[in-house]
Formats: structure tokens, C-alpha cells, sequence
């Protein structure tokens, strides 16, 4: 029982692991934004005394302020939309994986899986200056 819930578990990691990546791969411009701000994050992170206008500017690009969400229809639909692609791929992938593949994920195995794939691809996505932050940010 615990073995399906972990490979659930993993398997909605995937997706959307796969749907963050792919969206902030071939959309060109939240790519070219995502460059921009961190190349500039990087030039703030370098500065070691800073003035309240750049810790100010800093803190804007690290954790933006996000508009509220709007109730119109296009907006809504949009939403539904994506929830319902998410959960139709997860239980297509989910009844395949069963069906076919039949290997069952350990819950450490997940947990260790979550906690490497992310490290993996930024190193990988370092390459184009795409990368995001993840666990090594404590170790600098």
C-alpha cells in the first residue's frame, strides 16, 4: 500500500517537474525574463554592503509580489483547464506505469529522488543560465 502511494507520489513529482521545466524551456519570453533576473540577482548577490535601493531591488526579484487572481471566465477556464490535463496525464501515466512497468518506488527512494533531480537539472540548466535556486544555496 505504502509502495503505490510513494509511486504516486513520484509520478506526480514527474509531471510536474516535466510541466515547470518545459513551460520555462520553450516559452522564449519567461525564458529571456528568467535570464535577466538572474544574471541581476547574481550582480546583487555579489555587492557585499547594500544600499536600501538594492536590498529593496533584491528582494522584488527574489520573491515578487504576485497580482491577485482575476474571477473572469477566460481566467477560470484557464485554470480548470490545467487541472484537468495535470490529473488526466497523472492517471494516464499512473495506469501505465501499473500496467506495464510494475516497479514500485520505496518512499526513501522518492524522498532522495526529490531531493537529487532538482540538483541534477540545475546543474545541467546552469549551462544556459536558466538554473533556479535548490538546496545548495545553503552550502555557499
Amino acid at each position: 500500500m505504502l509502495e503505490k502511494l510513494a509511486t504516486n507520489l513520484f509520478i506526480a513529482y514527474l509531471i510536474f517537474t516535466i510541466f515547470t521545466y518545459t513551460k520555462m524551456l520553450f516559452n522564449t519570453k519567461n525564458k529571456n525574463d528568467h535570464i535577466a533576473k538572474r544574471k541581476r540577482l547574481e550582480e546583487l548577490r555579489n555587492i557585499s554592503i547594500k544600499t536600501p535601493d538594492e536590498q529593496k531591488e533584491f528582494i522584488n526579484l527574489k520573491y515578487p509580489k504576485t497580482p491577485p487572481f482575476k474571477w473572469t471566465f477566460k481566467n477560470v477556464s484557464r485554470f480548470v483547464g490545467k487541472i484537468l490535463l495535470t490529473v488526466a496525464v497523472f492517471i494516464g501515466v499512473r495506469h501505465l506505469w501499473f500496467t506495464y512497468i510494475g516497479f514500485y518506488f520505496q518512499l526513501w527512494h522518492v524522498i532522495i529522488i526529490m531531493i537529487v533531480l532538482p540538483i541534477i537539472l540545475n546543474k545541467i540548466l546552469k549551462r544556459y543560465n536558466l538554473h533556479q535556486d535548490d538546496i545548495l544555496v545553503f552550502f555557499r
